[in-house]
């Protein structure tokens, strides 16, 4: 398959040096304006527009002088239709929309910096960690848990000292102790 074809079905654009194939003026519409009977003129994707282009380019002059004049009277030189603000040749719905456009490429930009950023870095092959030290969540100390002296109010009934049947007679424990 050819490398060019495949990007330009990946990216939805044609490729340089692309001839689209003629389209035969027999098989085209009419104009939709009343008293023209011209073929209708072909859009940039190929597909047939409504209309002819003397009609289309009429049209788009026609909507230009308008907009101008509306401009004129005091319209937004954005949109053309609605009030400008005092002291701004924008209206309030086209400058919202301006300052949205705005702060997402502003947006934009900040994520492009942070991807080039980490781009720059170099490839490390390990990323040093505590699991490096032996110290990892399954080897860990356990962690401590409260005696019953932490919940309950009073201090226990028999001081640890005085517990002398808890201690047996024969064995003192030291195989149990460090020192």
């Amino acid at each position: 398959m050819n490398i060019q074809f495949l990007v330009a079905q990946m990216s939805g654009k044609l490729p340089e040096g692309f001839v689209r194939p003629a389209v035969l003026d027999t098989a085209l519409p009419e104009c939709a304006h009343r008293r023209c009977r011209n073929k209708v003129a072909i859009k940039r994707d190929g597909t047939p527009a409504h209309a002819c282009q003397g009609c289309l380019d009429r049209r788009a002059r026609s909507c230009k002088r308008r907009r101008a004049a509306l401009v004129a009277q005091g319209g937004c030189r954005r949109c053309a239709y609605r009030k400008r603000l005092q002291g701004d040749f924008l209206c309030q719905r086209c400058r919202d929309d301006r300052d949205t456009e705005r702060a997402q490429k502003r947006r934009d930009a900040i994520d492009a910096a942070a991807i080039d950023e980490f781009a720059a870095k170099p490839d490390r092959a390990h990323e040093p960690s505590n699991l490096d030290c032996g110290v990892s969540p399954w080897n860990a100390r356990a962690p401590r848990e409260p005696s019953a002296a932490y919940w309950s109010p009073l201090p226990d009934p028999v001081p640890k000292a005085e517990r002398g049947w808890e201690a047996s007679i024969h064995d003192s424990g030291w195989r149990y102790r460090r020192h």
